[in-house]
């Protein structure tokens, strides 16, 4: 894993994840782990999070691979390229991801704002909704939609669901795009 990788991985996990936990101990006056403890129990949370995130990235590959945004996925795909990512790279940021920003827009940015306004706030944040690219914001606005089922899922079975979403939903789509292979192929050392 590069160093880059590294560092973007670890800023987003500590510094999201800290920030939020900031909010909720001070600004909502709730323990964290209360919030962490919310829900159904966590293997529950994991299979529903795990379903969900496989059929949210569905949706966006599927998306993603129609003619109108091939323009679109070329430039995402090179830029995912030219970060040097490896299998341990995308497993690497996608926890990091998931932690970290779930952590952040819905435990601690969601009650303030809503699932919605969370969620489109998360997707801006991103770069995906831009005036200046009318496909790239026509996928935003499906990215929103996803991003707001992740929402309900923090809301109806807890927090550790929606990072478990995050996290599929990253790794399958970053192992689309690089090309890499989830799993190592038994000849390779």
């Amino acid at each position: 894993m590069n160093k880059y990788v590294l560092s973007l991985g670890l800023i987003t996990l500590f510094g999201f994840s800290l920030a939020g936990i900031l909010i909720i101990e001070y600004l909502q006056g709730l323990r964290f782990s209360d919030v962490w403890n919310t829900g159904d129990g966590a293997i529950r949370q994991m299979g529903m999070g795990s379903i969900t995130g496989l059929l949210a990235s569905g949706l966006a590959l599927f998306i993603i691979s129609r003619k109108f945004f091939e323009k679109e996925k070329a430039f995402y795909y090179n830029l995912i390229g030219r970060l040097g990512i490896n299998r341990a790279g995308i497993i690497f940021i996608s926890l990091c991801a998931g932690i970290g920003e779930e952590i952040f827009f819905r435990a601690a940015i969601q009650p303030y704002l809503g699932i919605s306004l969370t969620s489109l706030l998360f997707v801006l944040l991103h770069g995906y909704l831009t005036p200046g690219n009318l496909r790239l914001s026509i996928y935003g606005l499906a990215l929103t939609g996803i991003i707001i089922g992740f929402g309900y899922l923090f809301e109806l079975v807890g927090l550790i669901a929606a990072i478990t979403a995050h996290t599929v939903f990253d790794l399958v789509l970053l192992f689309k795009m690089t090309g890499i292979r989830p799993i190592p192929d038994a000849t390779s050392g």
